[in-house]
């Protein structure tokens, strides 16, 4: 499981994605249960009770994407992805590194895992390079991963560097439109030809996102659901995977 790093030293601590969106939902669901009685009307009292009902289950489908749903969506991706050991890896957005580490987990020291973040909490609760650090020393990945921070859309990296350019839940925080992607266009420049890109998102951008992988000539173009495990509080939330490979042809 993608989650269950330990060592003798501690446990590996993955933060919380969005924080304030659970308790909000959470904390907006028990207030509404509490004055759900004296309402007035029986269709206005049994209204009110689902609706809080709703915003408490909302805010723990939440929390199951976040701490448990999403690191499933990613093990499964691995399995399906031919890692060689000296592959050269880029994570954007990595904040504490839950991915990061499972890609660093695949090769040895003649590969190499970079993450790339600007470390806001907004994001991702506690989300600092140092406490990603920690992470990968626990993990024991230390001596072949790599933290930057950096803009996704202005990234310090040479072109054609990675075989794996991922990213997961990052580039719908990016705005506006033209920032996304541009942080799109540059995560083709790095890749190498023959290289894979693989994006876990939210959000209604994906057709923003495929056209413009097509326009930067990317091939086996795939978009799929990622289910149960990718709901942000409800269906109307959902995590979708798109995969695209760049062309070993491109000059």
């Amino acid at each position: 499981m993608l989650r269950k790093q330990k060592s003798e030293k501690g446990k590996i601590k993955y933060g919380i994605d969005a924080p304030l969106v659970p308790i909000t939902c959470i904390s907006v669901g028990i207030i509404v249960l509490g004055f759900w009685f004296p309402s007035h009307g029986y269709l206005f009292a049994w209204i009110t009770f689902i609706y809080g009902l709703s915003m408490i289950i909302g805010g723990i489908i939440f929390l199951h994407t976040s701490l448990r749903g999403k690191f499933l969506v990613w093990n499964k991706i691995i399995e399906c992805s031919n890692i060689s050991k000296n592959s050269q890896i880029l994570d954007l957005g990595c904040g504490h590194g839950a991915v990061l580490i499972k890609f660093a987990q695949k090769i040895d020291d003649s590969g190499k895992a970079i993450g790339v973040d600007l470390w806001r909490n907004v994001d991702q609760s506690n989300n600092s390079s140092a406490a990603t650090e920690k992470n990968l020393k626990l993990a024991n990945v230390d001596q072949r991963t790599d933290l930057i921070t950096a803009d996704m859309a202005e990234l310090p990296l040479k072109d054609a560097s990675f075989d794996f350019v991922v990213s997961s839940m990052a580039f719908h925080n990016i705005k506006p439109r033209q920032q996304r992607e541009k942080a799109l266009c540059e995560a083709c420049r790095v890749l190498k030809n023959g290289g894979k890109l693989i994006i876990v998102d939210t959000g209604n951008n994906f057709k923003e996102y495929r056209k413009t992988l097509e326009e930067q000539k990317l091939i086996h173009i795939k978009l799929t659901a990622a289910g149960f495990n990718g709901w942000w509080t409800g269906p109307w939330m959902s995590t979708s995977v798109i995969q695209a490979e760049k062309d070993k042809s491109i000059n």
